[in-house]
């Protein structure tokens, strides 16, 4: 059944120009529907009668929400005149409510669940929604058949046939079915997706030319109907033009495009002119063009701890462009943004990139980028449930055949086990933490297990016991054990250089913080190097300190740390002094690390130690597995690995990383996955 309204309408049209005020109706609609406080439309630039809507735009059931539409409503009508007349109570739209009802799923639509008292943008909305039909359409046709959405006192007959579906030509009562604000709405949507099946309906259908009336046929005489304005051929371009050439089977002629909103002659018809009218006025463009140029670049290191970034490209450019990844087909969770940081569980899998851009007048397009498969890096973890037993843990893995010598300092200080950390690496010794009062038992079954031939003990006795001396040699009766300390923490790192033999090559770093002493050690212990501490806010190193360099035939000296931690004075002592001074530096711990792996590892490292930058306990162990494994030694926040290791990582080609500390020091979700921070 055509839901077409012309003939009232011309009706309407006609007695506008004898004077006669009636009520604003019919699918070619009313000239002054909806014309109050607006600018009358001139011409109709960009009016095609073959191509009045694109189906892409006719069907984007996505462009309000309920909300949207509501407001779009209150908009249109500030004020509401009210009151009643014999139809009933008036009620405006943005105000008015309908009991709607159940409707089963078809090829057409996928249903309705009734409720009482829905708005009629809630309606309007979850028909569009069912019937995959723009909310904007619906909106258009209420106003272009009955001008609800800006009529200020519209009477209740008006929602009882809001868009004429049912409602035949010629004065015809409505069909029952579709009596009613909630029947015509959604009678009208799934008869525009009827229409566009193009089954049951065919003589507006697509891809053909058409003679297409004027205006609808006349009464010449008393049940005498005549066509008397004629035709003209129009190519029908889609589906969603023939549905409304189905829904209004007349074009606007050339005085019905002159006038804009208003009266052409005799011969206009009005009904789908004001369609595009109000669409185009209201919502935009009512033809979607096509982007010529749609693509996807993905820029970066597809690696574990890096954050490839994805681009689109289109033409003309999007006004908006939304991201997401996927990994293997599936969209990755969060992963919305144009930047993604790889992590190690996406090794082995396909990412790929999609990009969906938007502009007004466009369809929406999404693009595809290459796939990329990120190279896998293994992460395997090393930890223990306190420091002393991640100590435990780390030796185990350095030495599992045991070592002759064993370092123990106390877990509780950083200064002590730091200078320790190098001279273990130089010693290919482990280094053991405990408590100062007592061993701890899996610290005795460890020392036991390794069976050194010589065990030193860092620090007096108010960091490691007399009662903890007993114990290590009651564990290890046949080892020579030996203590080696000083006065101060200063005292106590000379005493250990000492020990610990000639070298041509020493690192100074500061002993009145742990940071960049970490890296320090680790580097030392890596390279053989021995590490001394000084107190680097000092103007220059005091006597015992140059007697120790001395000692050692020190010539090369690499300071660690910036001026803030290791002053100038310190650096420019040394330099007159003859020593080969290198400092090396960053703006904060993270970069002083990578500043000093740089530098000790300046190719590859297909092996790397990652350790919490905000403690000291984890990375004394994970700096004495650097001096066994020969391994650089990368600090971290707590739940992400910091760009500058990240980018060490991938730099150095490094294939497995093993992360020392349980997961509540270097995050599972975070480090453990290399995912980058920031």
């Amino acid at each position: 059944m055509r839901a077409s309204r012309l003939f009232a309408t011309f009706a309407a049209v006609a007695a506008l120009v004898v004077g006669i005020l009636v009520p604003v109706s019919g699918a070619s609609a009313s000239v002054a529907s909806g014309l109050a406080g607006r600018d009358i439309k001139a011409t109709l630039v960009g009016f095609s009668a073959g191509n009045i809507i694109s189906d892409a735009v006719f069907t984007n059931k996505s462009t309000m929400t309920e909300a949207q539409i509501q407001t779009f409503f209150n908009s249109k009508v500030p004020k509401c005149l009210g009151g009643s007349d014999k139809y009933g109570p008036i009620v405006c739209l943005k105000d008015y409510k309908a009991t709607s009802v159940n409707r089963p799923a078809d090829a057409y639509c996928s249903g309705y669940t009734g409720a009482t008292n829905e708005s009629a943008a809630r309606i309007i909305y979850r028909v569009a929604q069912s019937c995959n039909i723009n909310p904007q359409v619906l909106i258009v046709m209420l106003q272009k058949e009955q001008g609800l959405v800006t009529h200020t006192w519209p009477s209740a007959w008006r929602y009882s046939k809001a868009l004429g579906q049912g409602c035949p030509d010629g004065g015809v009562a409505c069909d029952p079915n579709y009596v009613g604000f909630f029947h015509q709405i959604y009678g009208a949507a799934r008869q525009m997706q009827i229409y566009m099946e193009g089954k049951w309906f065919t003589w507006y259908a697509p891809g053909k030319t058409w003679n297409i009336l004027w205006h609808p046929p006349v009464e010449v005489s008393p049940g005498v109907w005549k066509d008397v304005c004629g035709s003209s051929p129009v190519y029908v371009a889609n589906k969603a033009t023939a549905a409304l050439y189905y829904y209004t089977p007349y074009q606007p002629n050339a005085a019905a495009l002159r006038a804009g909103y208003g009266e052409g002659d005799s011969c206009s018809a009005y009904g789908n002119r004001n369609f595009y009218n109000y669409f185009t006025d209201w919502f935009g463009p009512t033809l979607t063009s096509t982007f010529s140029d749609a693509r996807v670049v993905v820029n970066g290191y597809v690696t574990p701890g890096q954050v490839i970034t994805a681009t689109g490209v289109f033409t003309p450019a999007a006004t908006t462009t939304t991201y997401q990844w996927y990994r293997d087909g599936q969209a990755i969770a969060g992963a919305t943004q144009r930047g993604y940081s790889v992590t190690a569980a996406d090794a082995g899998h396909t990412l790929e990139a999609k990009a969906t851009a938007k502009r007004l007048g466009y369809a929406d397009v999404t693009a595809v980028s290459a796939k990329y498969v990120p190279k896998a890096i293994t992460v395997d973890r090393i930890a223990g449930e306190s420091r002393e037993l991640t100590a435990v843990e780390a030796s185990r893995a350095a030495w599992p055949s045991g070592t002759r010598t064993v370092y123990i300092a106390g877990s509780l200080g950083f200064a002590d086990p730091l200078s320790a950390t190098a001279a273990a690496g130089r010693a290919d010794a482990s280094l053991l933490l405990t408590p100062p009062t007592a061993l701890p038992d899996a610290v005795g079954d460890e020392l036991t297990r390794l069976a050194p031939t010589r065990v030193v003990l860092v620090g007096g006795t108010g960091v490691i016991s007399d009662e903890v001396l007993k114990q290590v040699k009651t564990r290890v009766p046949a080892a020579q054990v030996v203590r080696v300390s000083g006065p101060d923490r200063y005292a106590t790192s000379r005493a250990i250089v000492e020990q610990s033999g000639a070298s041509e090559r020493l690192i100074l770093a500061t002993g009145e913080d742990y940071p960049d002493a970490l890296s320090a050690g680790a580097a030392g212990s890596a390279s053989r190097t021995p590490l001394l501490l000084v107190n680097g806010t000092a103007s220059a190193v005091d006597a015992a300190t140059l007697a120790t360099i001395r000692k050692i035939s020190a010539k090369t000296i690499t300071v660690v740390g910036g001026t803030g931690v290791m002053s100038e004075g310190i650096v420019a002592q040394l330099t007159s002094m003859g020593f080969v001074v290198k400092r090396l530096s960053g703006s904060d711990r993270y970069s002083t690390n990578a500043a000093v792996n740089a530098a000790y590892f300046p190719s590859t490292a297909l092996k790397a130690l990652l350790a919490a930058g905000g403690g000291f306990p984890d990375a004394l162990s994970a700096s004495v597995l650097a001096g066994r494994w020969g391994v650089p030694l990368l600090l971290t926040e707590q739940s992400c690995v910091v760009p500058a290791a990240a980018d060490f990582i991938r730099q150095r080609g490094t294939s497995s990383v093993v992360i020392v500390g349980g997961a509540g020091v270097l995050s599972s979700d975070g480090v453990e996955q290399l995912r980058r921070c920031g």
